[in-house]
């Protein structure tokens, strides 16, 4: 198989680690990268010869979230392969643009979901689906971070620019939610925290809490099931400052006379690696070469996370 020729537009700490995995695969190569500064002055001419098949097979798109829609659709359009950060836009009709391009062409739209590849969260999922946890019930999710860990949460709020991974992690255990309320301070740091309260189909809510003003940096998804409960702590690599990543689960257990007792003992389960970008670029990979089909970061997962971020954005109302 010949190696997958990329060209990576843009620049940030995940796509940094995307960069590590192709250099380390054989099956992929970096053969062209442009800076979002030089993207942005980009003519039709200068996208023609970039989006030339016979020289790039596939974009790494690490760009500000107003030119990743715009760039994804012309390289859709040309029949080249785009693997995009999130959001890849700054509304839902931006994804459902990208959907489009992508139903037109051969090509492989992937979107970089990339907490869905960390050992907790495969762990966790295992977990639910085969132990008897019952039900979800509730969920509470914090994702906090010192200042704004990137110029799109800056410019855009903290839950576009931060926050919408761990809603579309949240999408993962929820599926799609169907009610929002939401809140924001006034005034000062009113960009920098949000606070969501989300309702599922069967009823199932989840607290959502997205900081700029976290000192203790901070990402934890605390799940709660009817017969127990599972955490995810902490997360390895990416942004610094957020380990260890620990997955904390317990189920119920009753006394003799059937009484539900209060804390059970915990299973403690610590992630010292994490290889997501290496996941990543191997089910993309897969995808572009028809072996395989995408299972994380489908364009209906963008959709999904980018739709409800506009909801709870729509929702969201300060205090009277």
């Amino acid at each position: 198989m010949k190696a997958l020729r990329f060209a990576i537009l843009g620049k940030s700490p995940l796509a940094v680690e995307r960069l590590k995995a192709v250099e380390a695969s054989e099956t992929a190569r970096i053969v062209r990268s442009f800076s979002a500064a030089q993207v942005a002055r980009f003519s039709d001419s200068d996208w023609s010869g970039l989006l030339n098949r016979k020289q790039v097979d596939a974009l790494i798109l690490a760009l500000p979230a107003e030119q990743a829609a715009e760039a994804a659709r012309r390289a859709l359009l040309a029949g080249v392969h785009v693997l995009s950060e999130l959001p890849g836009g700054l509304t839902v009709e931006d994804i459902i643009n990208l959907r489009e391009a992508e139903t037109k062409s051969r090509a492989i739209l992937k979107f970089g979901c990339s907490l869905r590849y960390h050992g907790s969260v495969r762990a966790a999922e295992d977990l639910v689906r085969t132990q008897p946890y019952g039900e979800l019930l509730t969920a509470r999710a914090i994702y906090g971070h010192a200042g704004y860990p990137g110029p799109d949460a800056e410019k855009h709020g903290v839950l576009l620019g931060h926050g919408i991974h761990m809603l579309d992690l949240l999408h993962v255990f929820f599926g799609p939610f169907e009610s929002v309320k939401a809140m924001c301070p006034d005034g000062r740091g009113g960009n920098a925290n949000l606070f969501a309260m989300l309702k599922s189909g069967n009823g199932a809510i989840a607290q959502l809490h997205a900081s700029a003003t976290s000192w203790r940096q901070t990402f934890r998804l605390e799940l709660g099931y009817e017969r127990g409960y599972v955490w995810l702590d902490g997360h390895l690599p990416g942004l610094e400052d957020y380990g260890p990543e620990m997955l904390i689960h317990a189920q119920l257990i009753q006394d003799e006379s059937g009484q539900d007792l209060p804390n059970p003992d915990e299973t403690v389960t610590e992630f010292e690696r994490v290889d997501f970008a290496d996941q990543e670029l191997s089910e993309f990979i897969e995808a572009v070469t028809g072996s395989a089909s995408l299972h994380h970061g489908t364009s209906r997962h963008a959709f999904d996370a980018m739709n409800i971020a506009q909801r709870i954005c729509a929702a969201t109302e300060t205090w009277a």
